[in-house]
């Protein structure tokens, strides 16, 4: 049996080598389709982004009884162009579960970004796996992200990797999905957060974008089954953080099980190690 598809110009080269800028004709179509429908996993590097928008569009205008990749599990689009956002829904179906885009080049309005994030749930009802790098900072972007979130199928999702934060309302949905065990939590300041109860999380990222209390997120935590964690900071002050890291995991009962630890950071840091002695 051969391995299942994983890339998308094979099929689509049919309509570029005649400069795709008209509908198919109905020939050209079927053959599409028939490619399209073995279509299981799309790992794209960028080269969706030259396609020239005559041919997203005109393909838009004929997949409209069902997805142009009816069979596509995965989808991961390493970098993606702001003209080729509107399009990524185009991509994806029911029987897609995981999803990950990757950095956006230039600077896409936060109405095209939000109005895809919000397509999400409905196009893919079985949901395991998003991960929404580098999102822009706004509350139009929150608003999307967080109704992607409580519009999710909350039985399958297991992984959570997204760039923002997330209203009040789906924070405290996150933080009650027992079998999430990979999410990425963006810390607002001053926002409210409930004790984490993850029994299943073994990877945890957590970024701080100001000067606020990070160790929130443990408080009243039980993580026995973490193994890594990792910190993004920008803040100025970073203080004794290991020292603090060593006080926190303590009390979530994560010291047995944690074997990574990552911390970044721009600005000057010189560590003491020594709080990391009593982790194994």
């Amino acid at each position: 049996m051969s391995p299942p598809a994983t890339h998308v110009l094979s099929p689509l080269n049919c309509l570029i080598r005649k400069a795709f800028q008209r509908p198919p004709e109905m020939q050209e179509w079927a053959r599409f389709r028939k490619n399209a429908r073995g279509m299981r996993k799309l790992i794209d590097r960028g080269s969706l982004n030259i396609l020239p928008l005559e041919v997203l569009s005109a393909l838009q205008l004929c997949a409209t009884n069902e997805p142009l990749f009816p069979n596509l599990g995965t989808l991961d689009l390493w970098t993606t162009a702001k003209e080729f956002i509107p399009f990524i829904p185009l991509f994806l179906s029911p029987r897609t579960t995981v999803i990950h885009i990757g950095s956006i080049e230039c600077n896409p309005t936060k109405e095209t970004v939000a109005s895809m994030i919000t397509t999400l749930p409905a196009l893919c009802p079985n949901l395991r796996e998003i991960s929404l790098p580098r999102l822009p900072r706004d509350p139009m972007i929150t608003t999307a992200v967080s109704g992607m979130l409580l519009g999710s199928n909350r039985a399958t999702l297991r992984c959570f990797h997204v760039d923002s934060p997330l209203t009040e309302e789906a924070r405290e949905v996150i933080h009650k999905l027992p079998d999430l065990c990979g999410p990425s939590v963006v810390i607002a300041k001053d926002a409210s957060l409930p004790p984490l109860a993850f029994p299943n999380l073994t990877n945890l990222m957590i970024t701080c974008d100001h000067d606020g209390d990070w160790s929130r997120v443990f408080y009243k935590a039980a993580l026995g089954k973490l193994e890594t964690v990792a910190f993004h900071s920008e803040s100025e002050q970073i203080g004794d953080f290991l020292e603090a890291f060593e006080r926190v995991v303590l009390a979530a009962s994560a010291q047995d099980t944690l074997s990574e630890c990552y911390f970044h950071t721009p600005h000057s840091w010189n560590p003491n190690y020594s709080p990391l002695l009593p982790f194994t």
